[in-house]
């Protein structure tokens, strides 16, 4: 594999990993954070947090466990469909030819 795109494969998976933690944690300090008294967050809070980030993690799990499992057959479809297309392509190619063919021999 090209090292440069494997650089770009973890610079992306690493921007993914950011985006999600971002969402993920704005979402819980939303849901969560309702005192700004101190720096600390107080017991309640804590817990809320915790719950919270766990059940995104638990969601992200189970929606990666599915993408796994659907992939491999919306790849074969695709790849299935793109072999229609490319039959289709090379039908119509050889028609044409044949049509160019005949014009040539009655001109």
């Amino acid at each position: 594999m090209d090292p440069n795109a494997m650089d770009f494969a973890t610079l992306r998976n690493f921007k993914d990993f950011l985006q999600l933690f971002n969402v993920i944690s704005e979402s819980c300090f939303l849901r969560c954070v309702n005192t700004f008294n101190s720096r600390e967050l107080t017991e309640e809070e804590a817990v809320c947090v915790t719950h919270c980030a766990g059940k995104h993690i638990k969601v992200n799990k189970k929606v990666m466990e599915i993408y796994m499992e659907v992939q491999p057959q919306i790849t074969k479809k695709r790849m299935e469909e793109m072999a229609t297309l490319q039959e289709s392509l090379e039908k119509q190619n050889k028609s044409s030819e044949t049509t160019e063919q005949t014009d040539i021999r009655k001109s």
